[in-house]
């Protein structure tokens, strides 16, 4: 006699019952695995796809911006980003890092020669590592000669690395390809401009264009903000344009808002796929309990009492649920280690709360097995031995 029969008669029954009907018990085991694959499936994929963006969107809360006023509507007297304003922004920001742009006239002629491209206008930044991304090339250490080209203008003028361009009536080298940039704000957008350093641009309308702020944390960025707008715009009148001073911390937070609205809709439907397993499970446990009722009728004549036969429907039920769960959260990892290869580059690049949606997957999976198998074990032990042997 084995152990667990000897030891441990309901889970021996209970284990003997499953394994005579295999094909019934795997096909309810798959499909709550499936179910749990759901729930952990598209938790992971919210996860992955939430890091996603933002490594494209950047520390947006972090980011403070001040624009110059576009003056196209503006009296004689507007405001200018001039150099004693500069210099106001620099006494606010302290030492935090910051990108300063500037932009020339734009000269909607365009045309080249030669092999010489020339871009319509130029953008003067400093800084430039911080601002863009580079595709190709690179961006030197000390930056004082050289242009940066976005890719779409590098593609339609079909100049490469080292290639000359002239700007301003300068010529320089294309040093590096940038991305353009997809932000909030068109501040640091080039727009077909070539990129060089500040001092090699001379300003259009405005000194400068605008500045960027990179500050430690979202809360510094705010109060950056509110102090900038105090020292910017408090002294101008009504009628006077304002300077367009941005805290990208409240587009921060409505777009990690939108990410856990995202991933509690998916959560939902995954729990509509274990909601479904859990009225298989019941199906299959009410079958099995009518299948086995003279059985049932001798366990009963036998002395098993209606608690024995209810706990071992239940531990029926715990196997299959554990079974289900192991193979649901062992097929959430592969295809949580596909989506992060697809999304994020890395097949091991589970962010922190991955474990979070697995335990949960894995504990609904199991919970959804035992109270479907409820109702089916309740009646198996109500039933009278007189009545299940005469069936």
């Amino acid at each position: 006699m084995s152990l667990l029969r000897r030891y441990f008669p309901r889970t021996y029954l209970a284990r003997r019952n499953l394994l005579r009907a295999r094909t019934r018990t795997v096909l309810a085991i798959l499909t709550v695995a499936i179910g749990v694959v759901a729930v952990g499936g598209l938790g992971v994929f919210g996860l992955a796809f939430e890091a996603d963006q933002q490594a494209t969107l950047g520390d947006l809360g972090n980011e403070v911006r001040v624009e110059a006023p576009q003056q196209f509507f503006s009296e004689d007297d507007a405001p200018e980003l001039d150099d004693r304003r500069l210099e106001e922004i620099r006494e606010i920001t302290g030492d935090t890092e910051m990108t300063v742009i500037r932009e020339s006239e734009r000269d909607f002629g365009g045309g080249g020669g030669g092999e010489i491209d020339i871009p319509t206008y130029a953008l003067g930044v400093t800084n430039p590592k911080s601002t863009y991304t580079v595709v190709e090339g690179e961006i030197p250490d000390d930056w004082n000669r050289g242009a940066l080209i976005d890719q779409q203008t590098a593609q339609f003028e079909e100049l490469s690395i080292g290639d000359p361009v002239t700007v301003g009536g300068r010529l320089q080298r294309v040093t590096a390809i940038i991305e353009q940039p997809q932000g909030f704000s068109s501040l640091e957008r080039t727009n077909g401009a070539a990129v060089l350093p500040l001092d090699l641009v001379e300003p259009g309308d405005q000194p400068y264009r605008g500045v960027i702020i990179y500050a430690d944390n979202a809360v510094e960025a705010d109060e950056i903000a509110n102090d900038l707008e105090a020292e910017l715009n408090g002294p101008l009148r009504q009628d006077q344009d304002q300077f367009t001073i941005e805290s990208t911390e409240e587009e921060a937070e409505t777009v990690e808002q939108q990410f856990t609205s995202t991933n509690r809709f998916l959560l939902a439907v995954g729990s509509i796929s274990l909601l479904i397993a859990g009225i298989s499970i019941t199906n299959v446990q009410l079958m099995s309990a009518r299948e086995r009722r003279t059985e049932i009728g001798v366990l009963r004549a036998v002395g098993y009492g209606r608690l024995d036969i209810l706990a071992i429907m239940l531990i029926e039920a715990l196997f299959m649920g554990l079974v289900a769960a192991i193979v649901g959260v062992g097929l959430t990892l592969g295809a949580g280690a596909v989506i992060n290869d697809v999304l994020l580059g890395d097949p091991m690049a589970f962010q922190p709360d991955t474990l979070q949606y697995l335990g949960g997957a894995f504990a609904f999976g199991i919970a959804i097995c035992i109270l479907a198998g409820i109702v089916p074990a309740w009646k198996a032990s109500r039933e009278r031995p007189a009545d299940a042997l005469g069936s």
